[in-house]
């Protein structure tokens, strides 16, 4: 499984509620009424930019949201710090923790990539005295996904429900691109439920036409191997951009504005295309996008996920309209032979940015159970 990641939380952290919260909850004096709640779930989502801790309620069909805190995380040492922080003043009596990662789990063990962190759960269970569980940040929100509200999806493909299967039924593959991009499928049989996590942001990148062939041999020459990563991530598309600006020199993605001077490259990039100003970026974006498709399609076949495709991560709701735009979808589907069987599957894009956490809670609740 998978784990991601104050000055006071006053200071540090953005504290939330959960909406759903009882009214009396508020009539009660600070710390009352916390002694008394069942026994709560410590959820966690640690990235290289940010970690997301909540308390959470274990439901007969699920868990709800009690409060939530954000963290910068380069600002503390380790995640331990950060839940130490968390938990200070909070008379929360635990039953169980997991945490998403943003890297690799091991041996009940991550070295948070973008961080100078390691996580083990050993120490961090003897600290909280409850069971703890790492996993994979794509793991955990594939644990969420039979819990997210549907009002939270955006359908880029409906999908047909295949003959003698039910909508339980059929693995599910996810991928989602942001600072990286991480894949992860889910396996459903039987009422069965089993997350496999991966590295697949790090296999080889597949160029599909003579354009993307020569942004192959640019980024070759750039780092050498190159990854999916290099091109499906936030700083993906900058390197998109970087090949379109070394075959159109004097052309601008950002109109009047150094490229150094702006904090988020890739930002701009998809602003730029998104709102007609940059011709260069609305190129960038369209080479980012069918790259999506073919990767998530290639996912879809590697994983067999007739229950559905899921993109999850920070970009895709921020340029969901470049995903609605068709694209996508043709370089999804783009795969010969097999171009009706990905006609034929559920895509989504998830719009609810607590996901991650969500599954971590998820995921707590199964160590309950053992």
């Amino acid at each position: 499984m998978t784990f991601r990641g104050g000055r006071s939380p006053a200071r540090r952290g953005a504290r939330t509620r959960a909406a759903a919260a009882p009214k009396s909850a508020a009539a009660r004096p600070p710390g009352v009424g916390r002694a008394l709640r069942a026994r709560l779930l410590l959820a966690g989502d640690v990235g290289g930019t940010k970690t997301n801790l909540a308390l959470f309620e274990a439901r007969p069909r699920g868990v709800t949201l009690v409060e939530a805190e954000r963290y910068p995380s380069q600002e503390h040492g380790g995640l331990a710090e950060i839940v130490r922080v968390f938990l200070a003043g909070r008379r929360a009596a635990l039953a169980a923790a997991a945490f998403g990662i943003a890297g690799p789990v091991a041996d009940r063990r991550s070295r948070v990539t973008n961080l100078p962190w390691v996580i083990d759960a050993r120490p961090l269970t003897r600290r909280l005295g409850v069971p703890v569980a790492l996993a994979n940040d794509l793991a955990a929100t594939a644990w969420a996904i039979p819990e997210i509200d549907r009002r939270r999806l955006a359908t880029l493909q409906k999908g047909t429900l295949r003959k003698g299967t039910g909508p339980q039924d059929g693995s599910l593959a996810l991928i989602a691109a942001g600072t990286g991009l991480g894949e992860a499928f889910v396996l459903r049989e039987g009422g069965r439920f089993l997350v496999g996590a991966t590295e697949s942001g790090h296999a080889d990148y597949a160029p599909r036409t003579d354009e993307e062939i020569d942004l192959l041999r640019f980024l070759r020459a750039r780092f050498g191997h190159v990854s999916v990563e290099r091109v499906l991530s936030g700083p993906g598309l900058v390197n998109i951009d970087d090949f379109l600006a070394s075959r159109a020199p004097g052309t601008a993605t950002v109109p009047s504005v150094e490229a150094e001077a702006v904090p988020d490259r890739a930002a701009a990039i998809s602003a730029a295309a998104l709102d007609g100003s940059s011709e260069r970026a609305a190129h960038a974006l369209r080479l980012f996008v069918a790259a999506y498709g073919a990767e998530a399609g290639n996912l879809a076949l590697r994983s067999f996920a007739t229950g559905g495709v899921y993109l999850g991560g920070g970009i895709a709701p921020k340029i969901l309209p470049a995903l609605m735009s068709g694209g996508f979808l043709e370089a999804f589907t783009a795969k010969g032979r097999f171009r009706d069987l990905l006609g034929s599957l559920p895509v989504h894009v998830i719009l609810d940015d607590r996901a991650a956490l969500l599954g971590a809670a998820r995921i707590a609740r199964s160590l309950t159970r053992s």
